[in-house]
């Protein structure tokens, strides 16, 4: 595995591992309908944040970054509903098939301007796709972190 990839496979194993790490203990109920009792704004479930890092993450990685097809729809991440078992496998699945499409990468992989579903206005590159990745992949791993807090304060 060439370095880019080796960090990115790094990052996202740890990142991954973070974000189910929020969501264990939290009862089912929770993961789907829970929200702080203060007025925070538009905030999310649990498992909708959840289903979002890893539909963001399978996009920028495997979409994006890995050229292959992907049928998203974004905006019924926000609405998602389930159980923790089923995330979980998605989750493992997610980074089992980044590992392998970032084994294969090459140096000149990097340099590429991949064509997106959604289109490359931007004109990113595939470095530019996978560090996408990561970042947003951190982004909400520290939303879930915050959200945990909050309920742990809340459920004491």
């Amino acid at each position: 595995m060439i370095p880019t990839a080796r960090a990115v496979d790094t990052f996202l194993t740890r990142l991954q591992a973070s974000a189910l790490e929020q969501l264990r203990g939290i009862p089912e109920a929770d993961l789907n309908d829970w929200r702080p009792q203060q007025a925070l704004g538009d905030v999310n479930t649990f498992f909708a944040l959840a289903t979002h890092l890893v539909g963001a993450g399978e996009y920028w990685v495997l979409h994006a970054a890995g050229g292959r097809p992907l049928d998203r729809d974004r905006p019924s991440e926000f609405r998602a509903r389930g159980d923790l078992p089923t995330l979980t496998a998605r989750y493992d699945r997610w980074l089992a098939d980044s590992r392998e499409m970032l084994a294969a990468l090459t140096e000149a992989d990097l340099a590429r301007v991949p064509t997106l579903a959604a289109g490359n206005d931007r004109g990113w590159t595939v470095a530019e796709c996978l560090m996408h990745g990561v970042e947003h992949t951190a982004i909400h791993v520290g939303h879930l972190q915050i959200q945990r807090q909050i309920w742990d304060a809340e459920h004491r």
